[in-house]
């Protein structure tokens, strides 16, 4: 048998009503199947979950990659004893569409906001991605090389595999998910869950441009969790050479919660049904706000206690921060 099957038919022995019971370690997925059909102006590459769309034909090695990857989240997502994965309704049986652009303009077109490589699309649900990016080796309007390059697919993939758990969840948590496992993501369907912490700190200080002695500023966990979906675009526009600091802060928080905090879960667990819970009331009570305490993910700490916590993790590992608020005017 072969070892990567192996691998991938042992966790799914594992996960139990779609989740396992155990945490996992690593996830190496084995190579994905695809066809190939060329239509009227754009190819068609369909896997056993996804419908990949590309403007141009993408050549053997990287398409295999490019597919290896979006048949591994899912099941990396499912790996994990906390219910990250929900829909109302469906089973999520239909296929996720990726659509792939190696034109810019008609990357930006689509809806993509100008300087970003990659982006899911809340309306359609599809992932969207500037193809370029997956290809190149470095990007002359990008911060990412090719060691980063299929980190951006992965968390948007992330959100699509959410299902409609995505819209139960404050944003600074969606975005927090999504970079835990585009971090521990270390090549293409390779998940490494027990370098976790290594592997953060390499991708926040490569996103970051830190030294090893720099200090990382990043928002205080207080201005994030009160950000609105609304609020976190508006910033990512309006302060680009800044916009990553609330996603490594997102990151931190939610590494703490996943890892630090308690293994058992028990504060995410009951935030996250919760939050489902709600939304699932306000899908059929219009008239109702979602809106769940989120004071319940802390239990007896507070904000400040959380990241004096996380800075002497950090600090200990050879990456200092310091919490700040960017708004406020010195």
């Amino acid at each position: 048998m072969n070892s990567q099957f192996a691998i991938f038919t042992l966790f799914s022995l594992l996960i139990i009503n779609g989740y396992a019971e155990s945490w996992p370690k690593t996830f190496d997925a084995p190579q994905a199947k695809y066809e190939e059909t060329e239509l009227e102006g754009f190819f068609k590459y369909t896997t056993k979950s996804y419908i990949i769309f590309s403007d141009q034909k993408i050549d053997a090695g990287s398409i295999a990659r490019i597919t290896t990857v979006a048949e591994s989240v899912n099941v990396a997502m499912s790996l994990f004893p906390i219910m990250i994965q929900k829909n109302i309704g469906d089973n999520n049986k239909s296929s996720h569409i990726i659509r792939l652009y190696s034109n810019k303009s008609e990357y930006l077109k689509s809806g993509a906001t100008k300087g970003t490589v990659g982006y899911f699309d809340g309306r359609s649900r599809e992932v969207k991605i500037d193809l370029e990016y997956l290809l190149s080796d470095k990007r002359k309007d990008s911060n990412l090389n090719q060691k980063h390059r299929f980190r951006v697919l992965v968390h948007e993939l992330v959100h699509q595999s959410m299902g409609q758990q995505f819209y139960a969840l404050p944003t600074w948590l969606r975005e927090g998910i999504a970079e835990y496992f585009s971090a521990t993501h270390y090549s293409a369907g390779r998940y490494n869950f027990t370098m976790a912490t290594q592997l953060i700190k390499d991708q926040i200080q490569y996103l970051c441009n830190l030294q090893n002695k720099d200090v990382l500023k990043v928002p205080s966990l207080r201005l994030i969790t009160m950000m609105s979906s609304n609020d976190w675009d508006k910033d990512t526009i309006m302060n680009k050479d800044r916009a990553y600091t609330k996603y490594a802060s997102s990151l931190l928080l939610c590494h703490y919660l996943i890892e630090l905090s308690s293994r058992k879960f028990k504060g995410m667990k009951i935030f996250l049904d919760a939050s489902w819970n709600d939304h699932s009331h306000f899908q059929i009570k219009r008239n109702k706000k979602p809106r769940v305490d989120q004071s319940i993910l802390w239990g007896d700490k507070n904000v400040s206690k959380i990241e004096f916590q996380i800075l002497q993790y950090w600090k200990s590992k050879g990456l200092n921060i310091k919490f700040i608020n960017p708004y406020k005017s010195k």
